[in-house]
């Protein structure tokens, strides 16, 4: 079963089984090449503010090619992630549980927090700047269930 190190910002690989192990490493290799194509649509449609890029080496159907293999890598990644998630124990399951409660809990506090501001600064928050939101909860929830059941 997995162990859950760093302040619960990660778990300890070492502590996995072979199976767990390899599905585990699997989702993390295809959600990290996922993130690089999402990074290439992200310069292209423009982030957190900044201008899309208009003059770039990739076509429209490069684009488009980039977007389709973004979207099955991160379906892929999710795949194995199941496998692996259904394979831990119950105490791994409700700190999996609490992160995810805290990216419900970042996207609304900071998405509330930004759409509020946002008039005074002339700033009209997209779908990215709310994901950000999302994983900064994500962050408080894992160091939340770490402090409450793992530090004690």
């Amino acid at each position: 079963m997995a162990k859950i190190v760093h302040k619960g910002m990660w778990i300890d690989i070492k502590s996995l089984n072979p199976d767990d192990k390899k599905n585990f490493l699997t989702s993390l290799v295809f959600g990290f090449i996922a993130s690089i194509l999402w990074g290439m649509h992200l310069s292209h449609i423009g982030f957190l503010g900044n201008e899309p890029i208009t003059d770039s080496w990739i076509s429209e159907t490069g684009l488009l090619f980039i977007r389709i293999l973004m979207i099955v890598f991160f379906l892929i990644g999710a795949y194995f992630y199941k496998k692996f998630y259904s394979a831990q124990d119950d105490f791994y399951k409700s700190y999996h549980n609490f992160t995810f409660a805290g990216g419900a809990y970042g996207f609304l506090v900071f998405g509330s927090i930004l759409t509020v501001l946002a008039p005074y600064f002339n700033y009209q928050p997209t779908f990215y700047e709310f994901f950000l939101a999302f994983a900064a909860g994500t962050g408080f929830g894992g160091y939340y269930f770490y402090k409450k059941y793992i530090a004690e």
